[in-house]
């Protein structure tokens, strides 16, 4: 019986657990697992992100998570995300 097409490495729930990360960031974030490295990946997808990218791996979920949320607050992404438009407040003395 030929193998090719099985997964027998877990592959498959480390992409369930993948998906499940990105479905969780809500469009901010594209989440891989790769079955050659044998970690997830993560690539920041909104629209103040560094030039060059931000792009983050890590063998454990957790720690992937971890890493995004530190790299979302490095990078203002919070402040777009959730503070668009709430400027300080100015009172209008006449």
């Amino acid at each position: 019986m030929s193998t090719i097409g099985m997964d027998e490495t877990g592959d498959e729930e480390q992409r369930r657990i993948a998906e499940h990360v990105e479905w969780q960031k809500q469009g901010a974030w594209v989440v891989l697992w790769g079955p050659y490295t044998r970690c997830f990946w993560a690539f920041a997808c909104w629209p103040v992100v560094p030039e060059s990218g931000v792009v983050i791996s890590a063998d454990d979920p957790h720690v992937l998570y971890s890493e995004m949320r530190y790299v979302e607050r490095e990078h203002g992404f919070l402040r777009w995300r959730y503070g668009r438009g709430r400027g300080p407040r100015v009172r209008d003395r006449g």
